[in-house]
């Protein structure tokens, strides 16, 4: 058997010739002739995972789609993930070779190669994108427009003959990431960015005078009709943050993922602009009212569900931060004047982590300075200054209730005496906590450790972040209780890999893809963030800051963010729907009505967070 040959193929990524010797030996090799069938749609699978190894097999879904797959492919993973019959009927095209390999022994080789869970996490990620309704539909809104008007022109150019150093130069005189490299008859020869030039420089050893054309790459070009949604698939796809547009064979401007995102912003502009002239909780009222339609535009105009969710939780916050600054008027003409001390508004969760959908509750809280304006000395809050702070939390969270988000059921608001206290106490319950770890302190945290600025002092969120990161640094006790508290949640699969759904009145023959989906990954990337000194909240940025300080593999993180996007697409599309329907949205998506793909998306989601779960008690478990 050729391990080399098939160690290169893309089927196995990164896996190595080692895993994959060890995966091939417990295979049996078999040949199959043209015509013969490797397995029929609908048949009981025989618990075993094919490597085709040499030759092509036609794949047939039984509604006439007939496709073709080529050697080096996996084959029946089906069996493995979903333990269901067969969905494809696969056939040989000529002579053929298939490595059969049972799955209980792929299992086991899974634990102790932990290269192989990245190819089937890879897998995994692959199925999850191909069922999802995202990847089923194009975008339309910004996103259908052409590149064109979103495009970066003139393109900045050099010529060939350049330098290295001019190159740098340029770019951080007119501070570009990126600049097109032309001969004399302007031809584009390929694209140096700041980090080509830097490799050139740093890592091959050339000098500054160097030519450019050292540091210059291919980049895939497109035209200026391009519609942003091809281009930024292109961008993904060929993971490249920078297009050349070409208009026939003359470069004409350079298209970034910046300005596709500025060109999804500016589309959000208006509504920008009636909140900061909000004149007062009416005003506010009726903009949170729109909340509906500012998702839709926001989903319509996204690739990808968490850029729709962060665009919608950035409305969210605007019109907080407004009744923010509307409570503080109304404090001033009673006559309470402006704040005694420094302060930084916070909000939890899911808005802290720009994850929030049509209806979040009032999730905050409140840091207050240790000292005065112009003290150095740390002292408690005196009557007067208490009065004005609980005067002020008191009526924000009522005018935020008033204009549409309601009081937090758990009482998780400022105007709560435990949400609302000076950086030193904040201090102190953090380091209390970390020494004397229990599970009432896990499920507190697991709910405060998401928490970003919403109005005031940046400085005490930071201050507040350092010392949980030095804390738990040293005490990462309070981490392993904390996954301890995730493991009371598990993702909805079941016996067979089968959905399981709620058993809760409101959600009963549905599944709840909020608590036993999108919190798992969210507490999981919380807590590996927390362990790893990484400083994101947003999930989908902590897992590609875990993935940078080489946590987690690319593979994994991969799979993980598939799941995360798909299941965040399917419950906005699903709040939307009921939005639309008159009826108040909720988190329980009935299986029973999405089509074939989409619920194949979904069972594939919830195994990746399955898997994830599992690595995250495997590291923390208590």
């Amino acid at each position: 058997m050729d391990i080399e040959r098939l160690a290169t193929a893309e089927a196995f990524g990164s896996l190595g010739s080692e895993a994959l010797k060890a995966l091939v030996a417990h295979g049996t090799v078999r040949r199959l002739h043209d015509g013969d069938e490797l397995f029929r749609r609908g048949d009981a699978d025989r618990n075993l995972l094919y490597i085709l190894s040499e030759g092509r097999v036609a794949l047939s879904d039984g509604n006439g789609a007939i496709t073709t797959c080529d050697a080096v492919s996996l084959l029946g993973l089906s069996s493995y993930f979903d333990d269901e019959p067969y969905s494809l009927t696969v056939t040989a095209i000529g002579s053929c070779q298939v490595i059969e390999i049972p799955l209980d022994a792929v299992r086991e080789l899974e634990v102790r190669h932990p290269a192989l869970a990245d190819t089937l996490s890879h897998a995994i990620a692959e199925r999850i994108r191909a069922g999802s309704t995202r990847a089923q539909s194009i975008a339309t809104g910004v996103l259908s427009r052409p590149a064109r008007g979103a495009m970066t022109t003139p393109l900045t150019f050099l010529r060939t003959d350049a330098s290295l150093g001019e190159a740098l130069r340029l770019m951080e005189t007119r501070r570009i990431g990126s600049l097109g490299v032309l001969d004399e008859q302007d031809r584009l020869i390929g694209l140096a960015t700041v980090a080509s030039v830097a490799h050139a420089s740093v890592i091959e050893g050339l000098p500054s005078d160097a030519p450019l054309i050292r540091a210059a790459a291919s980049v895939p070009h497109i035209t200026p009709d391009t519609p942003l949604w091809e281009a930024e698939e292109i961008q993904v796809r060929e993971a490249v943050k920078h297009l050349v547009v070409m208009e026939g064979e003359r470069p004409v401007g350079m298209l970034s993922q910046t300005n596709i995102l500025d060109a999804v912003r500016a589309g959000h502009a208006i509504a920008r602009h009636r909140v900061h002239h909000a004149g007062g909780m009416d005003d506010l009222r009726a903009l949170v009212a729109e909340v509906p339609h500012v998702a839709s535009d926001a989903r319509e105009g996204s690739r990808d569900a968490s850029r729709a969710v962060s665009l919608l939780s950035e409305y969210h916050l605007q019109l907080q931060r407004r009744c923010v600054e509307l409570v503080l008027d109304e404090l001033a003409n009673r006559g309470l004047g402006p704040p005694p001390r420094p302060y930084a508004l916070l909000v939890l969760g899911s808005l802290a982590r720009q994850e929030s959908l049509l209806n979040p509750d009032q999730d905050n809280a409140i840091i207050i300075a240790d000292a005065r304006p112009g003290e150095a000395d740390s002292r408690p809050l005196d009557d007067d200054e208490q009065h004005w702070f609980e005067t002020f939390t008191d009526l924000l969270n009522r005018r935020l209730d008033e204009i549409g988000y309601e009081w937090c059921r758990g009482d998780i608001m400022a105007r709560n005496p435990y949400y609302r206290r000076c950086l030193m106490d904040w201090c102190r319950q953090i380091r209390h906590m970390a020494h004397y770890p229990n599970l009432k302190a896990a499920r507190w945290s697991n709910i405060f450790l998401d928490f970003e600025l919403l109005y005031g002092d940046a400085t005490l969120v930071e201050a507040l972040w350092r010392e949980i990161f030095s804390v738990l640094g040293e005490h990462d006790r309070l981490l392993h209780f904390m996954a301890g508290d995730d493991a009371e949640g598990q993702a909805a699969l079941g016996m067979f890999n089968r959905l399981v759904t709620s058993d809760r009145e409101e959600g009963k023959g549905r599944v709840d893809v909020k608590r036993n989906g999108l919190r798992i990954i969210a507490n999981g990337a919380r807590i590996y963030a927390l362990a790893s000194g990484v400083r994101e909240t947003n999930t989908v940025a902590r897992l590609r800051g875990l993935r940078r300080e080489g946590v987690l593999s690319a593979d994994k993180v991969a799979s993980v963010i598939a799941a995360h996007e798909s299941l965040l697409d399917l419950l906005l599309t699903h709040q939307l729907a009921q939005h639309d329907g008159g009826h108040p949205p909720d988190k329980y998506i009935d299986p029973r009505n999405l089509d074939d793909m989409a619920l194949q998306s979904l069972i594939s989601s919830m195994r990746a967070i399955k898997r994830f779960q599992d690595r995250v008690q495997g590291v923390f478990g208590l």
